[in-house]
């Protein structure tokens, strides 16, 4: 074994390109720093590899990942299998590595049914979508937000908008937030006239909260609807980790809550690879900008695998997928443990992010909280 090929399709046009874009950077991030450290070491061969990657765009769509995807395993013979950004593609790039018995490091598709399908050849890095706004209620209870009812804005189809409402609305439940009927996004995100009846009708509701669950584009549009109301509302949206989010809305996007994957706050100590200072000094000398959490957690699979072959003291699947299972570690991107039965992550968990003065600020755990929240009322 000359070399050891790594392959992905990642979306670098179309609807995810935002994020998918950096999903590769960081993927690139790490095949170059492996490189540059001597190479991937294999115990069985007893030296180290260097890594070839080979990546396509999937155009965001569909049918171009499942092409792509068994290109890369068919054609390409790819040694290591690294998936797409979106639930939905990464459920679609999962079926085809499952008929290959091909290990696919499954780090941009958080969707509760890409992990409950019981796909035994994907290894999944993320916080499932059900969780993504876990603790949100109980720091709103620590910061003295009352228990007033809640709004979930969603996209009206698709599994990952709809596992996120559905996690929301039982926490919030559990908490003492009542939810309301649900409210849902138009099919086209650019449909203004639309997104201001939306925004109208959700003032109108009075909420203490309002959660948005759309698209990038949805959500950036509400909150521009949203900022010509007068409410008091504490508003959370999924786009609001994106340092995008900050550039799109300006001030609009002060005080507005997101849940994140990844924070380059402070961080615990790690025992697989750098630590995020590293990890962000080196994406930001590479590519001239800072990293999000897409970029994290792609550079994240590359560490995880890595550890794999250590364990597994070999690159074949089945090899790996077993070291996997038994694999507890913490990378800059947070902890890493299967759970025994489903091969859910469970390890991993989110972290609440604010966008205060223009900057963003890890809220929620409390351990790792760079500041309160502020919320209206304050």
């Amino acid at each position: 074994m000359t070399v050891i090929r790594v392959g992905t399709s990642v979306s670098q046009s179309g609807l995810y390109a935002r994020q998918g874009q950096q999903a590769l950077q960081g993927v690139r991030l790490w095949v170059d720093d492996t490189n540059t450290d001597g190479g991937l070491f294999i115990p069985e061969l007893h030296h180290s590899v260097a890594l070839q990657l080979i990546a396509y765009d999937d155009h965001s769509r569909r049918h171009d990942i499942e092409q792509l995807t068994e290109r890369l395993i068919s054609d390409d013979g790819v040694d290591f299998l690294i998936g797409p950004y979106s639930s939905g593609l990464a459920y679609a790039a999962a079926t085809i590595a499952e008929a290959h018995q091909k290990v696919l490091w499954n780090h941009g598709g958080s969707s509760d049914a890409t992990m409950r399908q019981g796909f035994r050849w994907s290894v999944h890095l993320p916080t499932p979508a059900s969780g993504y706004f876990a603790g949100l209620f109980s720091c709103l209870r620590s910061q003295g937000v009352g228990a007033g009812a809640i709004a979930i804005v969603q996209r009206p189809r698709g599994t990952f908008s709809t596992e996120v409402a559905a996690g929301v609305r039982q926490s919030a439940e559990q908490s003492g937030f009542p939810a309301l009927p649900a409210f849902f996004y138009p099919a086209e995100p650019d449909n203004a006239g639309q997104i201001a009846a939306l925004a109208e009708a959700l003032a109108a509701a009075h909420p203490a909260v309002i959660i948005a669950i759309g698209r990038y584009e949805d959500d950036v549009a509400l909150l521009r609807q949203l900022a010509k109301l007068a409410f008091d509302a504490v508003v959370a949206a999924v786009a609001a980790p994106m340092q995008e989010f900050r550039r799109d809305l300006q001030v609009l996007a002060n005080g507005c809550v997101g849940p994140s994957q990844w924070e380059a706050g402070p961080q615990a100590a790690v025992d697989v690879g750098p630590s995020s200072a590293t990890f962000i000094a080196r994406f930001r000398e590479r590519f001239g900008q800072i990293p999000d959490y897409p970029a994290a957690q792609s550079y994240a699979a590359g560490l995880i695998l890595q550890r794999c072959v250590a364990l597994a003291g070999s690159c074949r699947d089945a090899d790996l997928r077993a070291a996997a299972d038994t694999l507890s570690c913490r990378t800059f991107y947070g902890d890493f443990r299967l759970d025994a039965v489903s091969g859910r992550q469970v390890g991993h968990k989110t972290v609440l992010v604010q966008w205060q003065a223009g900057e963003k600020k890890v809220i929620w755990p409390a351990e790792v909280a760079e500041a309160g929240l502020s919320w209206p009322n304050h």
